[in-house]
């Protein structure tokens, strides 16, 4: 159901996954700042909620997001440093939604169709998984327009393609298709049109029927120990650990595994 009124998204809540719906196809979701800022509090929203298991991001329209919305900006009468504070407010909501995504203590599914540019790519970049549709493309599409890259790309994108491979996207604006990107690894996995809004909702529904406080020191271990030394990540394994074993989930889980009723080989995200 529909909780809460927006003008450029949509914030539905279905069996557990919180879903986000950029709607602003008009603009092929290229989100104007007050859609930012809407954006960053439907995931504080998401966040906030206990019948929010998971966190879907789609776009309406024929494309995911486009990126920067370049039509709120008066480009023909304003000078450039009014420009420049546009883009520097514009950049700045963006990143919050950005830091959001990798820091909400949910997983987070990207769904992509159509394009994912700019922005967009930084969004699917952010997340903790991401299928898409066989029509997808994903491109930087910055140096195109005069922008230096932003959006995470600094953090996530050679950290997720390597580095040859993020200066190649980088410099050359290839486009991927949705095949590339699962080759690459900026997608998990690709469906053909037909199969692809049952696979998006059954993956959502089984990321929210999962042990949530689990993945979210699986998300942030992960992103963290980017940054750590092997001293610092094991130590805070071991505090994740004990975290994890006084948790009412713990002794549920294993007695189940050792009556016999669940195999640790079981899959808890079904990917069709």
């Amino acid at each position: 159901m529909t909780d809460r009124a927006y003008d450029c998204l949509r914030l539905d809540v279905v069996d557990g996954v919180g879903e986000i719906t950029l709607d602003m196809p008009q603009f092929g979701n290229a989100l104007t700042v007050a859609g930012i800022q809407e954006f960053l509090d439907a995931l504080f929203e998401c966040g906030r909620r206990d019948d929010v298991g998971a966190v879907l991001l789609r776009g309406a329209g024929k494309s995911f997001c486009t990126g920067f919305n370049l039509k709120e900006i008066p480009l023909a009468e304003a000078d450039i440093e009014d420009i420049a504070k546009h883009f520097e407010v514009a950049a700045m909501w963006w990143h919050q939604v950005m830091h959001k995504i990798v820091h909400i203590e949910r997983p987070v599914l990207v769904a992509v169709h159509g394009a994912a540019a700019g922005v967009g790519l930084g969004i699917a970049l952010c997340a903790d998984m991401v299928i898409c549709r066989d029509d997808a493309r994903f491109l930087c599409a910055w140096h195109t327009i005069g922008l230096a890259n932003d959006a995470t790309t600094s953090y996530s994108l050679a950290k997720i393609v390597g580095f040859r491979r993020a200066q190649e996207l980088m410099l050359t604006n290839r486009t991927l298709s949705g095949s590339e990107a699962v080759e690459w690894g900026i997608a998990n996995q690709v469906y053909a049109a037909a199969a692809f809004d049952d696979a998006v909702r059954r993956i959502a529904r089984d990321l929210a029927a999962g042990p949530t406080h689990l993945q979210a020191l699986a998300k942030e271990s992960f992103h963290q120990g980017w940054r750590r030394s092997v001293e610092e990540a094991t130590e805070y394994e071991i505090q994740n650990v004990m975290k994890s074993v006084r948790h009412p989930y713990f002794r549920e889980a294993l007695n189940r595994f050792i009556a016999g009723d669940q195999k640790s080989d079981v899959e808890q995200v079904r990917l069709p």
